[in-house]
């Protein structure tokens, strides 16, 4: 799954980029004197999901959400679905310049709109130690969110899947082998595996079947490019809980996940 940055310098060029009434966003990196779009966005196609990460330079902070690319000619745009840009827009309020609307003691703004409370869709710093937001807490039904450990051996997928996962309150460890990821598991405490079929050394249905072995209540699920039924037969009959092929859309994945931690936790 292809990842979009869109970095902005300031807050107000920012909101006015976020000031679409369609939930869109321009794909450009913006920088004083330039427009050029950053190469993420290169290639990207008509409709296709990806996973957004917006940058505000002049604070460090960062949100990121599922969006559909839009083009327009050469130029391109991320449309977002209401609550991911509800994301979106909470990092544009919780970063306006200048403090142009004040805060009632209740926590609503005075003058103009009424914007969102900040821990009710709060935007990531990306650190492994900010706190899930309220209706991810509630959902999982534990006070510290979901541990995922993902083990798939290309770098690139490890990066984008993590982001996407920490984007909405999951802490998640990475590792690119079985051997590995089996080692992990033995250390520390997870609520969830995510794992690749081919992997080096140990096979993710190897791994599947020996986390299942030793962990027979912990979820797991497929994120592979292998799409053939006896693959997903195979991988179930294993002990798998869930199968999601790649290319996968980002709103999909997430559901797929918080399904199964709902069913975990309510077990």
């Amino acid at each position: 799954m292809r990842s979009i940055v869109c970095r902005y310098e300031t807050a107000d060029l920012l909101a006015e980029a976020a000031a679409s009434p369609d939930r869109e966003l321009p794909v450009v990196r913006r920088s004083r004197g330039s427009d050029a779009p950053p190469e993420s966005s290169r290639g990207a196609v008509d409709g296709e999901w990806v996973l957004a990460i917006v940058e505000l330079g002049s604070t460090g902070k960062a949100t990121a959400a599922a969006a559909r690319v839009r083009k327009h000619g050469d130029a391109a745009a991320l449309v977002f679905e209401p609550r991911d840009w509800a994301r979106v827009r909470t990092l544009v309020d919780g970063s306006a310049e200048g403090g142009t609307s004040r805060k009632r003691a209740d926590g609503s703004a005075e003058g103009g709109t009424s914007r969102k409370r900040a821990d009710d869709v709060p935007p990531t710093d990306r650190s492994p130690r900010a706190k899930p937001p309220r209706s991810v807490v509630k959902k999982l039904a534990e006070p510290s969110g979901a541990r995922i450990l993902l083990v798939d051996d290309d770098l690139g997928v490890r990066e984008v899947v993590s982001a996407m996962l920490e984007a909405v309150g999951f802490e998640v460890v990475g590792e690119s082998s079985g051997e590995e990821g089996l080692a992990k598991l033995a250390r520390a405490r997870f609520d969830l595996v995510v794992l690749d079929w081919t992997l080096p050394g140990m096979s993710g249905l190897e791994l599947c079947r020996a986390v299942r072995a030793r962990w027979a209540r912990l979820p797991v699920l497929f994120l592979t490019a292998n799409a053939t039924t006896q693959d997903v037969v195979e991988a179930f009959a294993g002990g798998a809980d869930d199968y999601v092929v790649k290319p996968f859309r980002a709103p999909e994945l997430g559901a797929r996940i918080f399904g199964l931690l709902r069913r975990a936790t309510s077990t």
